[in-house]
């Protein structure tokens, strides 16, 4: 009897021995996590967060351009939809434009486009400004230079109580000008749907 409980105790003294040895091989095994790992995951999450961005807008752009095409294919079937789309007619130099010596001798050239029926329309489209004088001899002198992107034309927009329009705002300066005497502004725009070139020309008065 005695025999058999020192070969029990044996036993599991064995087992036991060889549980810890198990856990602490486990222990020495096993990875501490650090800082770096949460980074690495939030930079994996965060790539993957980018590639399913960048598939969804390239989805939307594909859906936007076969929208436009479709409408710009039922818009070129139907007469009446051509005619009621709003077309720029004109693009002439506001009477507002002056240029404004308080600010630095800064020429304010307003721009207003218009539709056939004669009513304002935003435009999209290049411009070119340019501002001289007309010396006694009868030459023309520049005094400032100005062309504009369609998006730079886009941010030149203003609305309020006074109507829409187009501001442009030009420098002036040249050699031997004191900012006195008439300027006159040109103006250049190419319209960006038609490819048309509308032109117009306004003397500007000094104003303080």
């Amino acid at each position: 009897m005695n025999m058999v409980v020192r070969l029990e105790v044996r036993s599991a003294a064995v087992v036991m021995l060889a549980g810890s040895a198990l856990i602490a091989g486990c222990q020495g095994t096993a990875l501490t996590p650090s800082p770096s790992d949460a980074l690495r995951i939030q930079v994996r999450s965060l790539s993957e967060r980018v590639t399913s961005l960048e598939a969804q807008k390239t989805q939307l752009e594909q859906q936007l351009a076969s929208v436009s095409l479709e409408a710009q294919q039922k818009s070129g079937s139907d007469p009446e939809i051509l005619a009621a789309t709003p077309q720029v007619a004109a693009v002439q130099i506001g009477g507002r434009s002056h240029v404004d010596l308080g600010a630095n001798c800064t020429a304010r050239v307003y721009l207003d486009p218009s539709d056939g029926l004669g009513r304002f329309i935003q435009i999209v489209g290049s411009v070119r400004v340019s501002v001289f004088e007309l010396t006694a001899a009868g030459e023309s002198r520049r005094l400032g230079h100005g062309e504009y992107s369609p998006l730079q034309l886009r941010d030149c927009w203003r609305g309020g109580l006074m109507g829409s329009h187009y501001t442009i705002e030009l420098p002036l300066a040249a050699e031997g000008w004191s900012c006195a005497g008439a300027a006159t502004a040109n103006l250049e725009f190419t319209d960006g749907l038609t490819g048309r070139t509308f032109t117009a020309q306004r003397e500007l008065p000094l104003q303080k």
